[in-house]
């Protein structure tokens, strides 16, 4: 996310999380460079249903802070991509094709894991069927340690619905994947009719 770390917790005594932005070395320096950053972020939120910022900032140096809410005027980015990747967008072209009677939820609500949230890429829903309801994660392209951090976070949560497709490559061992979890291995594309056969 434009070189900023960002950390994401729920909020207590309200369903809304917190996303707490900042640069590596925010605690040692304040620089324009994460200034701009976190100010191309900005934007973005006219694309948000609600939303409530508080921006500590340094100008000439003058500690200020930036309130925005859901409402004040700013002037939109471009919309957001809908999809992350073409990995991601050919998976959920393919299974709405094959899977008429289940819909597909991009970024479906965020998952509660040791303390913070994930977010997972998908929710797959049968319109028939509530209780049938499946959280999808394509581990595709990231490094060796984010795939590790990103696991770990899938086994604090303890999902009795999940599927993870593993990018082949990833080598991720058994052990390594939380428990209960039902994987699809994939080169290149990930088999949308491997999915509807797991999910029934």
């Amino acid at each position: 996310m434009r070189g900023l770390i960002c950390t994401v917790a729920p909020r207590a005594g309200t369903a809304d999380p917190v996303l707490e932005l900042s640069g590596p070395f925010a605690l040692f320096r304040h620089t324009r460079l994460y200034g701009r950053a976190l100010g191309e972020l900005v934007p973005l939120l006219a694309w948000c249903r609600r939303f409530r910022l508080r921006a500590e900032c340094v100008a000439r140096e003058r500690r200020l802070i930036l309130p925005l809410v859901t409402g004040d005027p700013i002037f939109p980015a471009a919309e957001p991509r809908r999809y992350d990747s073409r990995l991601e967008e050919r998976f959920a072209r393919d299974f709405r094709r094959l899977a008429p009677d289940w819909d597909v939820v991009r970024e479906p609500e965020p998952v509660a894991a040791g303390g913070t949230l994930i977010f997972p890429d998908f929710a797959l829903q049968h319109r028939h069927d509530a209780a049938r309801r499946w959280f999808l994660e394509i581990v595709g392209f990231w490094t060796p340690d984010y795939v590790a951090r990103k696991l770990a976070l899938y086994r604090a949560a303890r999902l009795s619905n999940l599927i993870l497709c593993i990018d082949e490559d990833r080598n991720c061992a058994a052990e390594d994947l939380p428990s209960g979890a039902l994987v699809v291995r994939f080169r290149r594309r990930v088999d949308a009719a491997a999915v509807l056969r797991l999910v029934g």
